[in-house]
Order: C-alpha cells, then sequence, then structure tokens
C-alpha cells in the first residue's frame, strides 16, 4: 500500500533526462509551497494595477520543486523546466482592479 503521506518528486537536471525518484513528505512541501507563496505575495503587492494604457489582470509564475523540496522560480531556459513543476495563476480581484 502506497504511503499517502508522502509524494514522489523526480529528482535531477531539468535538461536531462536523468533523474530518479523520491519521496517527499506531504507537510514538508505544504510548509515550502506556502513559504514561496507567502514571498511571491509580496512581489504582487508591490505590482501596479496598470501599465501605461495596459491593465496589469493576470501575474503566472512557474516553480520547480527541487529534491529537497523546496520551490524555486524557474529563470532562464524554464520552458524545458516547466513541464515537472508547479505553475501558479494570480489574477486581481475585480474590486482590486477597478479605479
Amino acid at each position: 500500500m502506497e504511503n499517502q503521506d508522502k509524494i514522489l518528486v523526480i529528482t535531477g537536471e531539468p535538461t536531462t533526462r536523468s533523474g530518479r525518484m523520491r519521496e517527499l513528505p506531504i507537510d514538508e512541501l505544504s510548509v515550502n509551497v506556502n513559504l514561496f507563496l507567502e514571498q511571491v505575495n509580496r512581489v504582487l503587492e508591490k505590482t501596479p494595477e496598470k501599465m501605461g494604457k495596459f491593465e496589469f489582470l493576470e501575474f503566472e509564475v512557474s516553480a520547480q520543486v527541487t529534491a529537497k523540496g523546496t520551490l524555486a522560480i524557474l529563470g532562464t531556459g524554464g520552458e524545458i523546466g516547466a513541464q515537472g513543476g508547479l505553475k501558479f495563476v494570480f489574477r486581481r480581484s475585480k474590486a482590486n482592479s477597478q479605479t
């Protein structure tokens, strides 16, 4: 029977096909996801509602789970690693986007 308190994470370089599976405790991943989201929230609080003639309504972040269970924003070449990562999409609420 599978352990429901753990999730499998594939570790290894995102640019190679080699990697191995590692069990990660759900509680540990949950703590790291919440920490990551708190940090992203600090960034979002500082974003403008408008940029020139455009409204800033959506913010998308792709993150990769590291072998230690922490989350990291994908940087250069992120499209390759994004396949196995987590994607968070934040949209401004209608109440906040009206001026």
